[in-house]
Parts: structure tokens; sequence; C-alpha cells
């Protein structure tokens, strides 16, 4: 569903790695639909979107489509009760994300999120690391990225979406990868942005976590092509992770301990790759990494807590009683109410 970037560099081929076969493309525009299908060798493509749900060789449906109209075709998936694969973030706010987590949990539909950072083998070995007590309790996490707004060409000549907003694209990742690898919750969040509109193109944070770790982030848009690093430092060492945000699957891990850095050793696999698998295979295990749409409402909500914060010039503390992924019901929401004016500027 949608003809995204994402699905025709990467997720398509992915399907067809791990043993399946794309059947239709979907997409609003009839032309867009066929010239994907074409490209990409699949029999079929429609506009009509029930059509497509009600073919019973159908067994899931993977969404990369533009951020507004994500909501529309997982509602649509959930009704036909087909599990859903979507690029995260799953809407541009917490509530309509939040919607859609309770109508997926109420079909019986598995609803999980594309996030490669999580997939990533570097960060995998991050998150076991950590887990396995080797550089101790974590004290701090830090997030540096930089690089253009614009990232490479897409299929079609038209300007990126909603997700070019820094708060979406950026802090969005950054906290979800946070939650990832130390399985804390953020419970407080302090930002800055520059230029202080609605289209900033630097982000400054700092968030702390429910463990008592604080994580740090820095994002550009303005700025040159900047190595990313993922930092986790503890009262025993540290995890260093080089170039695994800018959109490549590989990178380095280096682990600090007594003075002393040692290379990791990593084994490379294909992000979209292992999320596909992981995804086909949801349905008869407990798949206990990839992202589901609970963690997309809670990195969204943070995202518009540092909003708040940017605009507001002050600490925002989100609700306590809310910080766990399963409390959709009542999605996480900054202690102030969200106003109007800068909810519709998220969309």
């Amino acid at each position: 569903m949608g003809t995204g970037t994402i699905a025709t560099e990467h997720m398509v081929s992915a399907i067809r790695a791990i043993g399946h076969e794309p059947l239709w493309v979907v997409s609003r525009r009839k032309r867009d639909a066929a010239d994907f299908a074409q490209d990409l060798e699949i029999p079929r493509s429609s506009t009509d979107l029930n059509r497509v749900l009600r073919d019973p060789l159908v067994g899931f449906s993977y969404v990369s489509a533009r951020l507004g109209r994500r909501p529309h075709y997982i509602a649509a998936a959930a009704n036909a009760r087909k599990h859903v694969l979507c690029d995260g973030p799953i809407a541009a706010t917490s509530k309509i994300a939040a919607v859609m987590v309770k109508q997926c949990r109420d079909a019986g539909v598995v609803l999980a999120v594309n996030q490669p950072f999580r997939a990533s083998s570097v960060h995998q070995t991050m998150k076991r690391l950590i887990a396995d007590g080797e550089i101790g309790q974590v004290q701090s996490v830090l997030v540096v990225r930089g690089g253009s707004r614009f990232g490479p060409a897409h299929r079609r000549t038209e300007r990126p979406d909603e997700t070019d907003r820094i708060f979406l694209s950026a802090s969005v990742d950054d906290v979800d990868l946070a939650r990832f690898l130390t399985n804390a919750e953020p419970v407080e969040v302090n930002a800055l942005s520059s230029p202080p509109d609605d289209a900033p193109n630097l982000l400054a944070c700092s968030i702390r976590l429910d463990s008592g770790a604080i994580l740090q982030v820095h994002e550009s848009f303005g700025t040159a092509d900047v190595e990313s690093t993922v930092i986790v430092a503890g009262d025993r060492g540290a995890l260093l992770a080089n170039g695994t945000l800018n959109e490549r699957s590989n990178g380095t891990l280096i682990r600090r301990q007594a003075g002393k850095s040692e290379l990791v050793p990593l084994r490379e696999r294909d992000p979209y790759v292992v999320t596909a698998a992981d995804f086909v295979g949801a349905q008869t295990k407990d798949f206990s990494w990839l992202a589901r749409g609970e963690d997309s409402v809670v990195a969204l909500t943070v995202a518009e807590a540092l909003m708040m914060s940017s605009r507001k010039r002050r600490t925002v503390t989100l609700r306590s009683e809310s910080l766990q992924p399963s409390a959709v019901a009542s999605p996480l929401v900054a202690r102030n109410s969200f106003p109007e004016k800068l909810r519709r500027a998220t969309r």
C-alpha cells in the first residue's frame, strides 16, 4: 500500500528474500501503482483498496504511503483482518496513532512498525551487551546525526511530506532507538530548536528516562553529512556505534572499558529482511524487538512534548502512569494539554 522509496529500494526485495511474493500494489494514483508494479515485477496493481484486501491470497499488508495516508491504509487492513507492517511513524500525531493501535487490537491484527534502526545488527548487539551487564548500569545515551534536510532522490518529483519536520523524522527515530536499547521510558523532556518556527533545521534536547539515565540528542538538517554516533555509557564501560543512522545498514561498534577500546565483531544482516522475517513470524511467536504500533504512540508523544518544550522554552513532564506502551487507550501526553495550534503543526 503506497509506493514509497523504502518500498522501492528495500522492502519489496526483503519480502521476496524471506520466501514471500508481493501480489498487489495499491496507490491512490493509477499510474503510480502501475509504474511501481511494472518496475518491481509485481503482477497486479489497483487504486481499489477494498478489492485488494478481499483477495484471499493476500496474507498481510505493507504500508509505505505518505504519512497522512498511513492511517487510512492501516484502518482498511484492520477491517479486513489483515496483519500490517507500516513504515514509521504510523501517523502524524500520537492521538491518531493510538486510534490505529486500538482498531488493530480490537480486530486481532498485528500492527508492526518498520524501524530499521532496531533491526541494525550493530544496535541489536548493543542491546544484548547492555542487557548482559557489559557496561554496568546505563547512565547516559547520546545520539548525534547531521545531514541535508532532504534525503536521496525519490521516485516522484514531489517534495517529501510531513516527515521532513525534525520533530517527526528525527526525534521519533531517536526516542524509539533509545527505548529499544535501554528498556527505559521517557519521563521529562527539554528541547531547543533553531530557527524557532514550524520547520526548524536544528534540534538539541535532553530526555530523562525512568531508569535515571539521560538521553541527549543533537539532530541537524542544515549541516553537511556527519557520521552518526550513538553512545551508551554505563558505570563500568561504554558502547560507541558509528555510521549506523545515516541510511546505511553497516557501521562499527566499539566497547570501551578500563581505558581500552575494543572493536566488537558483528554479523552483517539486511535490516529490512530481518524486519520482514520477524513480522511474518509474529503470528506464531512473541516478537521481542520489532517495533509495535504502541511504540510509535510513545515516540510520537515524546516528539510532541519536545515541540512543546521548544516552543514554550520550558521542561515538559510526561504522565508517569502512561509510560508503558500497552497504555495506549490513554496515550502519552504532556503534563499540560497539547495546544491545537501545535498539533496542527505536526500534520
